[in-house]
């Protein structure tokens, strides 16, 4: 993404929030791969023809009511693992996502999100129309991409302008809404007593008031920080830490909070390759505050204590 672009976005979505104006355009460029590595007796024609629509789904709609230019669209990537063929042309499924954006005047690209949703299950027939369908349920397939599509869009968002992916993050919650009990019943991940690590805890996260300052770390930690590297590498890590003591905040405020462990799943070794040349001081209170908000992968953390 060249300079321009960049700052074209930041005022367009700063603009968004003010006008809501913009000419629409396409948001996301994904690159969707379908796996059956459990699936043998299937035509593996249908999984191609599964993939083609995906990907089309994806990619060729409008998401929202901003200007992309296509350097600036966000990059995905989805994985959908297929596990089981049931009856009727319904299948089970893992789906890997991970979306990424660019950091100014770099060639490097930060995830924004790096997650695996297990609990897939959808009916697909060849030929079948998939829709985005943020305030009516059509079916499981279109709101699961629904779904993920304004989850990416309000995060990519949230990185630029404070809390700026608002709109988008009410559309996912939208959608979740409008799942019929009948059809939450047999497709899971849709409803808080389906677990603790699902599509509804990730809106009822985002929404959450206990969550903004969350949310306006994640501004702190891209724009004020990473998008900052290049001018003082100093300055970009105190804001990114001062944004890590503020996601340790809410940790402590909704302790074992879905969001925040989306948060380490994407950032934790990116942190740790960012204050690998910090100061000693600096390098330990991130370690500490790592170590508490994702204690299961310790060891990716202790480089900072060397």
């Amino acid at each position: 993404m060249t300079t321009i672009n960049f700052f074209s976005r930041w005022l367009s979505l700063a603009g968004f929030l003010l006008f809501s104006n913009l000419l629409s355009g396409q948001e996301l460029n994904v690159q969707l791969r379908v796996a059956t590595p459990q699936i043998q007796a299937t035509d593996p024609q249908i999984f191609r023809n599964l993939e083609n629509d995906l990907n089309d789904f994806l990619n060729n709609r409008t998401w929202t009511d901003l200007r992309y230019e296509p350097s600036e669209r966000i990059n995905v990537t989805f994985q959908l693992t297929i596990q089981e063929e049931l009856d009727n042309n319904q299948f089970t499924a893992e789906l890997a996502i991970q979306a990424t954006r660019p950091v100014f005047n770099s060639d490097y690209e930060t995830t924004i999100l790096n997650h695996m949703d297990r609990d897939v299950k959808f009916i697909y027939n060849e030929g079948q129309v998939i829709q985005i369908s943020p305030n009516s349920y059509l079916d499981n397939l279109s709101a699961l991409l629904t779904f993920y599509g304004y989850l990416i869009i309000g995060l990519d968002y949230d990185t630029f302008v404070p809390l700026g992916g608002e709109p988008y993050f009410r559309l996912a919650e939208s959608v979740v809404n409008t799942v019929p009990s009948s059809e939450a019943g047999n497709f899971k991940g849709w409803r808080a007593g389906d677990g603790n690590r699902n599509r509804y805890w990730i809106t009822e996260n985002l929404m959450n008031p206990r969550v903004i300052a969350f949310r306006e770390a994640i501004y702190q930690y891209h724009r004020e920080g990473l998008d900052m590297c290049h001018k003082n590498a100093e300055s970009c890590r105190a804001n990114i830490l001062a944004a890590l003591q503020s996601v340790e905040e809410v940790h402590r405020a909704y302790p074992n909070s879905m969001i925040t462990q989306m948060f380490t799943s994407s950032k934790g070794r990116e942190i740790v390759d960012i204050f690998a040349k910090g100061t000693r001081e600096e390098r330990n209170q991130v370690y500490q505050i790592l170590a508490r908000l994702d204690p299961a992968n310790i060891n990716v953390y202790r480089p900072l204590r060397s």
